[in-house]
């Protein structure tokens, strides 16, 4: 609507300034003339008349006539007669006006993003041309709007001025919208015929619109400009056009219209040199005094040879002062690829503490905004250890390993209880038991239990209820690892049924046929498959990019053994697949990792039993997965979610403009699916509140998500930059609903930021006609190539009578005075 409006505004403005008056005159017409028989007849009427008085006083015998008494009587009355039939014809005086009808040159300045880089010109011709227009190169690079600013207000070369000598000029600025900047009128002279200095145009800085829409400028232009001659279109722009419709389409608009198109390249058109800081990873939460690393990835773009030299920022608290806390140098290989940068670190108090990294400008780097990168989301430091309870049918390999790592980590207090050992055995761990904990008090002193192939037959028959609800109701984390000798019966047991409904995973009634089918260990190894879906989630992480994961995790050693089950349920994410084209079935490939949440806690399911395998060549696989899974498994206990429910993103970090899709599982009091028409989700920027943010807050109706009860989507655009929390408010007595996301600067103008010579060449030969393409040492032969395109219109004013007033009937009746006086002496009367 604002643009609308704007355009509205200044056509009515070129329309006014456009028509001036450039010559006058008068000329007197008949207005009864016609070229008709009518005319005709008069005609001959009238010299018939004359041709009568002329004879009757040729043969006049009365008074005394002399020859020149006859000619004067006769002249007087034929002129008599002539004068009436001139009236009769109406003669009027008309004004006419010559208007001329100002034509206007339309300059349309690319004011986006990546107009505000920095270029060195790293070519020998291509900084010549740039010093052609602006003299000497900063040592810090030529921003490309000060090569615009230089074209268009240059004392020397003035571009504005030199198109205002033949025409009018508009100059628009445009990145994603238009915006009128300046006009400078054709015909303001002063009294020496010098162009008059209108405002000043100042092109100092951009608007930083993330996107360039050059097809839109140009239709808007266009509207703006009505009827008004268009005499030509000049462009200053890198070539940076990321949104709207293709450059053929602009092209096919300016062609069909015949409009004269000059582009003028700025910027510089070599493949940039450029790093950026990719990502940076580190775990959710971590415990005080626990070490914990922070992967930070770098890309680079053009041979980057020189060392990167690369330092963290670390800041506790929203107020606390931000601190070097480590620095980094790392070389990039010669495969032009930047190997990851992983740094160690450990936080002795608990909280919020929040991280930022940079990377040191190289030599001619342009892009300078993509060189730093905060830590998203924050990690939260806990004060407690984690409190494990590890059960296992038998003491497998996985069992022994996974014992020994949690006994190792001063993070953990690890109770173990192997169900195949003797009754007087001593226990593993470093808190030891003496019996499997039971009972609703017992099983809550843990954060997170982990059942390895347990044999069911040696429960309790109520122990899988209770471990249900102390992961629905008390927010506890339960994984269970399949194995070879009871996973059998453990779906299968009455026992544990309470325990398999909060799993995952949907178990197989054939799984035990399928496996005697394929056989118990398969004699070629398969590799794992990630979904491309779940790249990015925490467990998986091995400290690369989530588009590497995949190949890590495949890269790991393959798999000889695993138990069947169904499917994922549907509120569950699958992390890891068989890649087996034997191992699928209706759902897709078998699933072997699961993750969930239930009520106030998590479960998962690990159907592999030889993750001791992944650590023949480096233990960090192993350990990595293992403490980032049981991570997951106690963030809910630790946090002392009582929360009835969660909201989930399909990701934790977003440009500004994407799109955020949310979903949401709310369950009632009793933990069952909470039914609603709609759900309420309220977004404000981080520290926001109604009474403090009302300006940044929106509300989001979520929709019920056909056939899953108490599940509930939506969408919205991320509007702005930071940090924003999601909630969906509860009852009073109820703790809301929460989770944070967080939105960056698009960077969609610094993806690909070199000048693009070619592609405004192609443009301007499919326009065609006098189109041309300029690079910037040559924008000063735009002038002369776009002729005065004005037009002169003669405007027929208002018509003024000259028979219709005294004069004439004076001159009348003069001339018939002094006929009568002469006929009076000629003794004619």
């Amino acid at each position: 609507m604002l643009a609308t409006v704007t355009n509205s505004l200044l056509h009515d403005a070129l329309i006014a300034q456009s028509y001036r008056t450039v010559d006058v005159d008068q000329r007197l017409e008949l207005a009864r003339w016609s070229p008709d028989t009518a005319l005709l007849v008069g005609g001959l009427l009238t010299l018939l008349g004359g041709y009568f008085v002329y004879w009757l006083y040729r043969h006049e015998k009365r008074g005394k006539m002399s020859a020149t008494m006859r000619w004067s009587l006769t002249g007087l009355r034929l002129t008599v007669l002539l004068l009436l039939g001139f009236v009769g014809l109406e003669p009027v005086l008309v004004r006419y006006e010559d208007r001329r009808l100002d034509a206007r040159t339309l300059v349309l300045v690319d004011r986006s993003a990546s107009m505000d880089l920095q270029d060195h010109y790293r070519r020998e011709a291509d900084r010549t041309r740039a010093t052609e227009v602006v003299g000497s190169l900063p040592p810090d690079g030529l921003k490309r709007l000060a090569v615009a600013d230089e074209l268009l207000n240059g004392n020397e070369k003035s571009l504005i001025d030199g198109l205002a000598q033949s025409n009018d000029v508009t100059v628009f600025g445009f990145d994603r919208s238009l915006e009128p900047l300046l006009q400078r009128m054709q015909h303001a002279a002063d009294d020496d015929g010098d162009l008059k200095a209108d405002e000043s145009l100042s092109l100092a800085t951009s608007t930083g619109g993330g996107a360039t829409d050059f097809g839109h400028a140009v239709r808007r232009a266009l509207e703006a400009l009505g009827d008004t001659p268009l005499a030509g279109l000049v462009v200053l722009t890198d070539g940076g056009f990321n949104r709207g419709e293709p450059l053929s389409e602009v092209a096919r608009l300016l062609k069909g219209r015949r409009v004269a198109t000059h582009v003028v390249g700025v910027g510089d058109p070599a493949d940039p040199i450029n790093v950026r800081v990719a990502s940076v990873t580190a775990p959710r939460s971590v415990f005080k005094n626990d070490p914990f690393s922070i992967t930070i990835n770098l890309e680079q773009q053009g041979n980057v040879t020189e060392p990167l030299h690369i330092t963290l920022y670390e800041r506790r608290g929203e107020q606390g002062n931000e601190e070097l806390v480590a620095e980094r140098d790392v070389t990039p290989s010669d495969a032009m690829t930047i190997e990851p940068v992983v740094i160690e670190r450990e936080v002795d108090k608990p909280g919020e503490v929040a991280y930022r990294v940079a990377v040191r400008p190289i030599a001619t780097e342009s892009i300078l905004t993509d060189n730093e990168r905060e830590l998203t989301p924050r990690v939260q430091v806990l004060d407690d250890q984690l409190k494990v309870l590890l059960v296992a049918g038998a003491p497998s390999y996985d069992y022994r390993y996974l014992m020994r790592l949690l006994e190792r980590d001063e993070t953990v207090e690890l109770s173990t209880w192997l169900q195949s050992a003797d009754i007087n055995a001593v226990r593993d761990g470093n808190v030891v038991i003496t019996e499997l904990p039971t009972g609703t008090e017992k099983l809550n002193a843990y954060d997170a239990i982990i059942l390895m192939d347990i044999d069911p037959s040696a429960l309790d028959p109520t122990w899988a209820s209770v471990l249900a609800t102390y992961v629905s109701d008390y927010g506890g984390g339960v994984l269970f690892a399949a194995g070879n000798k009871f996973a059998g019966q453990f779906f299968r047991s009455p026992k544990t049924r309470p325990l398999v409904s909060i799993l995952p995973v949907v178990p197989d009634p054939e799984a035990e046929i399928i496996i005697n089918e394929l056989g118990h260990f398969q004699t070629k190894s398969w590799p794992i498959f990630v979904p491309p879906e779940a790249a990015g989630d925490p467990i998986l992480d091995q400290g690369v990019r989530a588009q590497l994961t995949p190949d890590v995790w495949g890269g790991l050693g393959g798999l000889f053994w695993h138990f069947p089950v169904r499917r994922e349920k549907p509120v569950a994410k699958a992390l890891m697949r068989h890649s087996n084209p034997r191992m699928v079935n209706a759902y897709g490939g078998h699933v072997l990792l699961a993750t969930q949440y239930v009520g106030a806690g998590r479960s998962a399911y690990l159907g592999i039993n030889t993750t001791w395998r992944w650590r023949r060549s480096d233990e960090k696989p192993f350990n990595r997965f293992w403490i980032q899974l049981i991570r997951f498994l106690v963030e809910g206990k630790l946090a002392g979610s009582r929360a009835l429910g969660q909201i989930d993103t399909d990701r934790d970090l977003y440009e500004a403009g994407d799109t955020v899709v949310v979903s949401a599982r709310l369950l009632d009091e009793r933990y069952q699916p909470l039914l609603l028409p709609e759900a309420r989700l309220k977004v404000t920027a981080r520290g926001d509140t109604e009474e403090t943010g009302a300006a940044s807050l929106q509300e989001i109706m979520l929709a019920p998500v056909p056939g899953t009860e108490g599940q509930y989507e939506g969408r919205f655009q991320a509007r702005g930059t930071g940090a924003y929390r999601l909630a969906i408010e509860r009852r009073d007595d109820l703790r809301a609903i929460e989770r944070e996301i967080y939105v960056e600067p698009s960077n969609l103008e610094m993806r690909d930021t070199q000048m693009r010579r070619d592609e405004l060449k192609a443009f301007v030969q499919q326009v065609g006609g006098d189109s041309r393409y300029f690079d910037v040492d040559e924008a000063a032969e735009i002038a002369s190539l776009i002729p005065d395109a004005s037009r002169t219109t003669r405007f027929r004013g208002r018509s003024r009578p000259v028979w219709d007033n005294g004069y004439v009937l004076a001159i009348l009746i003069g001339l018939l005075c002094i006929e009568w006086a002469l006929r009076k002496v000629a003794r004619l009367i």
